[in-house]
């Protein structure tokens, strides 16, 4: 018995010993992932980026993907071709999507309110596709309608390859700083603050409650709401937005290794826009000329029109450091087509380059030809 009980203490004790070396083996076979930890702080008017990491570098996008669909929902209500009270029917292609669901059988009819606040607060795949299927005819169609519509905003390093962001693909990607861009089109959107901001929500006549993946839309100060979440092989995201006394910012934190690090770094991102910076108009200076002088036209000057001057952020307590400097010739050769550049408007805070603001000419000025030129000598020699 003794023997017995000696062998069972030996075989414990080399257990133990083992076990740390088996684990390091293990490890081995599955490496520690590295998290790329990107963001874009952004101030979507004019799209000045105020704090970045790595917001160009490539990055799964999990279920931000679903920004893309509901972007492109907002933009066909826009058109009208829809309206929250449209009713979609599900598809037997929605009712496949794995994951978060609002559990669509084929043929369920339901409006687009209910459908946003399941993609929205839910994170429902099936109501993503349904309102795919419905604005491209097809998943497949909608989704080149997304990636076309990335290229519309200038998201050169942004590929989708459906509609829900659910799908393992590992071609399907974004940046911090495409998705931010993204962001900034979707703030426009107000008609969807409501829905973004909400924590709970029942829909189907009760039969589902929606509780929300993003507690920042409920909990920051002046939120618009936006998204936070991850997917089978992505980091956690987290795309943010706020507004305060009329100052608005946008924030994408991609790839980060859970939920509290994504939420922190955006709600640290948002504290640091709305603390230190604001944003103000440009104004076209009093003493900006109307008109430049032309040579060899059939008139002696041009008038002068500016672009529209917009915004500016600056830091907060520089505003009385904003300067204008017109860039403008003593004059211009004819012909003069209007449209034309002619000079400019350059803002200044300190020494940074706030915008630049094109000045062009607001009318034809033609150049003189022999015609002219002989009615300006008769002209001349009648005068004298």
């Amino acid at each position: 018995m003794k023997r017995a009980y000696k062998k069972i203490t030996a075989i414990f004790l080399s257990a133990i010993m083992i076990l740390p070396f088996a684990s390091a083996i293990f490890a081995e076979d599955k490496p520690v992932r590295d998290y790329t930890e990107s963001y874009v702080l952004m101030e979507p008017d004019t799209k000045t980026v105020i704090r970045e990491k790595n917001g160009d570098v490539p990055v799964q996008m999990g279920s931000f993907n679903k920004l893309m669909t509901v972007l492109l929902a907002a933009e066909a209500m826009d058109r009208g071709e829809l309206t929250l009270e449209t009713v979609l029917t599900a598809s037997e292609n929605a009712n496949s999507k794995q994951g978060a669901q609002i559990w669509l059988m084929p043929g369920e009819k339901s409006t687009l309110s209910e459908l946003l606040k399941g993609v929205i607060i839910g994170n429902a795949n099936d109501a993503a596709c349904v309102i795919a299927e419905k604005i491209g005819g097809s998943e497949e169609k909608f989704t080149e309608l997304m990636n076309a519509r990335a290229a519309e905003l200038g998201m050169k390093n942004t590929l989708f390859t459906e509609c829900t962001g659910y799908y393992d693909d590992e071609l399907q990607h974004t940046t911090a700083y495409d998705a931010a861009l993204l962001l900034c089109e979707l703030s426009k959107h107000e008609e969807l603050t409501e829905i973004f901001v909400t924590r709970l929500e029942d829909i189907k006549d009760g039969k589902v409650q929606l509780v929300t993946s993003n507690p920042m839309g409920h909990r920051y100060k002046g939120s618009v709401g936006f998204k936070c979440g991850t997917g089978p092989s992505s980091g956690y995201f987290a795309a943010e937005g706020a507004c305060r006394d009329g100052f608005s910012l946008v924030c994408a934190v991609m790839d980060c290794k859970d939920e509290d690090r994504a939420l922190g770094l955006a709600k640290e991102l948002l504290d640091i826009g709305f603390g230190g910076y604001t944003v103000i108009s440009l104004d076209i200076p009093e003493e900006m000329p109307d008109t430049v002088r032309v040579k060899n036209g059939c008139g002696i000057e041009v008038a002068i029109s500016a672009e529209q001057t917009g915004n500016a952020l600056i830091s907060k307590g520089s505003e009385g450091a904003v300067e204008v400097r017109v860039i403008l010739p003593s004059f211009v050769y004819a012909p003069v087509r209007r449209g034309d550049k002619i000079g400019e408007l350059r803002f200044y805070c300190k020494d940074r380059l706030l915008k630049t603001v094109q000045l062009s000419a607001a009318e034809d000025i033609h150049k003189k030809d022999v015609l002219n030129i002989l009615s300006d000598v008769l002209k001349y020699i009648v005068g004298f």
